[in-house]
């Protein structure tokens, strides 16, 4: 019976790890409370048959991780384990994930955000972005809550039952599937909110990480004219911008009529679609101007829920298709895609790296340095 051995070696070989994982201690940056962050020690989780537990390899700090390093967010428990812009390698996974996934141990995978409760309103009605029993890595299960490693700061990550689990094929950078939800965040702005068409002509506000990814997304979609417009310190958006397939680059710094440069780009006739990822005041104000009459303007940035005023009037009279746009949701797949076909250097967008252990000082760069820093990522 000698061609069962192999067999026999290999399940003895994951007995041996099973045991040597049960003992393991594994490391994450914990923010105990706002601004504070130190060092933990945690147990390795235990994995059944359901569930996952991936090495991280690359995290992203998020633009929305600072609020809650700051204690802006009212859904976050402390301590936390920020981190949910991730890429890793599946340490551990139970039978039924495997199943699920369609991975196996050693292979290369990110992780989106949301876990999907697969009870409520929304999750059955593909908007697990709104679940009513809202869990997200990184941003609202304190790691008080067993099996702890709920973020991705740390050597570890624990993978829940209802992830949203998509591999990452040989030779595609870390930096570039880090950035995953990122892009399906503009695979959303652009396709599913917009639905853009052949020819239709895509505005965007704001050329940082979201910007970016909303043009790849519109670039993606055979869109006509794709024009950005912002106001950065950092020449690399622009120059990425462009590479990417921006038609079109309106530097908010040097023009004092940007409607005008539009309207002439356009024709006149302005934008199909606009996408607002800025969050700034007289850019959102902006944007209503910038879509033409029936269009369609996605507003995905925030404003820490101050009120921005808006002249509400343009909606009414131009007939504007107002939506907002929270994150992506059955959007990550082509997104995902896009980044394995490796068509796009989505990797220039990462332009720091810092190691697990200075997690905080990587943090604090990438709130006090935007005129350096696109996006920030932190290796264990």
């Amino acid at each position: 019976m000698w061609w069962g051995i192999p067999w026999l070696l290999t399940a003895a070989g994951r007995l041996h790890k099973k045991r040597d994982e049960m003992n393991k201690k594994v490391k994450s940056m914990v923010l105990y409370e706002p601004y504070k962050m130190e060092m933990r020690e945690f147990e390795y989780p235990q994995v059944n048959a359901g569930d996952m537990v991936v090495k991280v390899d690359l995290v992203s700090i998020c633009g929305g991780d600072p609020i809650e390093f700051e204690g802006r967010n009212v859904k976050t428990h402390y301590p936390l384990i920020l981190g949910h812009e991730m890429v890793g390698t599946v340490d551990q996974i139970g039978e039924t994930a495997s199943k699920i996934y369609g991975v196996l141990e050693g292979d290369k995978v990110t992780v989106e955000p949301y876990i999907v409760c697969g009870t409520c309103y929304y999750c059955l009605n593909s908007n697990y972005q709104l679940c009513e029993n809202s869990r997200a890595y990184g941003v609202n299960i304190s790691s008080d809550t067993p099996p702890h490693i709920w973020g991705a700061y740390g050597e570890y990550m624990y993978v829940a039952p209802g992830s949203k689990v998509h591999k990452i094929e040989p030779g595609v950078k870390d930096e570039a599937a880090v950035l995953s939800s990122v892009l399906g965040n503009g695979v959303r702005w652009i396709r599913t909110k917009g639905k853009v068409k052949f020819g239709e002509t895509v505005i965007i506000t704001g050329a940082g990480a979201q910007g970016l990814a909303t043009i790849v997304a519109a670039n993606e979609a055979n869109a006509g004219k794709i024009i950005i417009l912002g106001k950065e310190d950092l020449d690399l958006k622009w120059e990425l911008a462009k590479e990417y397939g921006a038609t079109h680059l309106v530097d908010l710094a040097e023009d004092d009529h940007p409607l005008e440069t539009v309207r002439e780009i356009t024709n006149g006739k302005m934008g199909d679609v606009v996408v607002e990822c800025t969050g700034a005041p007289h850019l959102v104000e902006m944007g209503l101007d910038l879509v033409k009459p029936a269009g369609r303007y996605i507003l995905v940035s925030t404003c820490g829920f101050n009120k921005v005023p808006l002249t509400t009037d343009k909606i009414v009279f131009k007939e504007i298709e107002l939506l907002g746009g929270l994150g992506q949701s059955w959007d990550t797949e082509p997104a995902v895609e896009i980044i394995n076909s490796q068509k796009y250097h989505i990797d220039k967008m990462v332009t720091q790296t810092f190691p697990l252990e200075k997690a905080d000082e990587a943090m604090h760069f990438f709130i006090e340095s935007r005129g350096q820093a696109l996006r920030v990522a932190i290796k264990p």
